[in-house]
């Protein structure tokens, strides 16, 4: 009982921290004119201030920090060591994990500042100044030791770490296009990702992914179809930065017991984001645009295209992500067999999905900008 209120009240801070912080600011957006208005392919049809993000960011970065400034002191008292020991034996670990949770605050620090320059300058921020500071923010992480280790090569494992961060970071970013997508895939992901930290007794993550969903669930309430305010690139960047600097991290803390799962689970977890990611490229290569230009080709528009309203196609795509993590979970214990029937039951999900929408889908790809519009997408 004492673990489980443990881990309600790591999410509930931040939670709250969240809440406390969007009104200040929504109100400094609207004085400073950082808003996202209609037009082009933008749908909402008021100004609505697009920096949302700063709120989970400090509220995430502010726990965390916070939680590991007190964990000797914590750790040392009888009555927490009597009333949640396993959680105190981890606190009490937590130095070994030093190195890498600090890179994984400085290198998100750098790609949410990075989103914010966007944010904030739109058009004037060169797409290739953005994509440097974020490819700088991602060596910060794997410089720290957050790698994979399944290959058995250090160089490649570095690479593979180096563009899973980069491009689930991106994802994430295309993935925020429509109210509460991006945030409610996120929250269902780590949700995932914490229930299998859980079995496999990594209670050190478990709490930075508790920390992680209350801090996002405090923005959701405000996101949500009609969106009151966007989380910006700053938010979608950041959450894509934490998610698979997370998935990698967790190797550092307990070893998985299947050598399968940290190839596969992250990826099964995330399909939502990849395939969007995937098809999106796709399409605007083959209509020979560039991949940074946004347009309405992402799965949720094609489902809105289809005849879905748009709250609903949201849930849908959260629901798909629940489904696909669901049966991830099994991968942590797999056999072979199981794991190829995992693989095979995502692949047809996946297909069927796609199928079902069409590749490409009915929709009007590439809209007018307004003035104000910010063309750049994901890179």
């Amino acid at each position: 009982m004492g673990t489980a209120a443990l881990y309600a009240l790591v999410v509930a801070l931040p939670f709250a921290g969240t809440t406390l912080l969007l009104p200040l600011v929504t109100r400094f957006c609207r004085t400073r004119g950082w808003l996202d208005h209609p037009g082009g392919r933008k749908q909402h049809q008021s100004p609505i201030p697009r920096l949302g993000g700063i709120a989970f960011f400090v509220s995430f970065a502010s726990t965390v920090l916070v939680g590991v400034a007190l964990a000797p002191a914590l750790t040392a008292m009888p009555q927490v060591r009597a009333l949640v020991p396993e959680i105190a034996g981890a606190l009490a670990e937590a130095y070994r994990v030093r190195p890498q949770l600090l890179g994984l605050l400085a290198g998100a620090l750098v790609i949410f500042i990075v989103g914010l320059l966007d944010d904030v300058l739109g058009e004037k921020f060169p797409v290739g100044l953005k994509l440097f500071g974020q490819s700088a923010a991602v060596l910060i992480a794997v410089g720290s030791g957050i790698q994979v280790d399944f290959t058995g090569v250090p160089l490649l494992n570095a690479a593979v770490s180096f563009l899973w961060i980069l491009g689930i970071s991106n994802a994430f970013n295309l993935l925020d296009n429509m109210d509460g997508l991006a945030v409610g895939v996120a929250i269902s992901s780590a949700f995932i990702f914490f229930l299998n930290a859980l079995a496999l007794e990594e209670i050190f993550l478990c709490l930075i992914l508790a920390a992680f969903v209350g801090a996002l669930g405090g923005f959701m309430r405000q996101n949500l179809h009609p969106a009151r305010i966007f989380m910006g690139d700053s938010g979608a960047l950041f959450i894509g930065f934490m998610l698979s600097s997370l998935t990698i991290l967790e190797h550092y803390v307990s070893s998985a017991s299947s050598s399968l799962f940290p190839v596969l689970m992250p990826a099964l977890v995330l399909a939502v984001p990849l395939i969007d990611t995937f098809s999106v490229i796709a399409i605007r290569i083959s209509e020979g645009r560039p991949i940074y230009r946004g347009d309405r080709c992402h799965l949720s528009h094609r489902l809105v295209a289809a005849g879905i309203p748009e709250p609903q196609a949201v849930k849908f795509l959260l629901l798909l992500t629940l489904a696909l993590g669901m049966g991830a979970l099994q991968l942590a214990n797999a056999s072979v067999a199981r794991s190829l029937w995992t693989i095979a039951y995502t692949t047809a999900l996946a297909a069927l999905v796609l199928g079902g929408m069409g590749v490409r889908g009915p929709v009007n790809r590439v809209l007018p900008r307004t003035k104000s519009e910010n063309p750049a997408e994901g890179i």
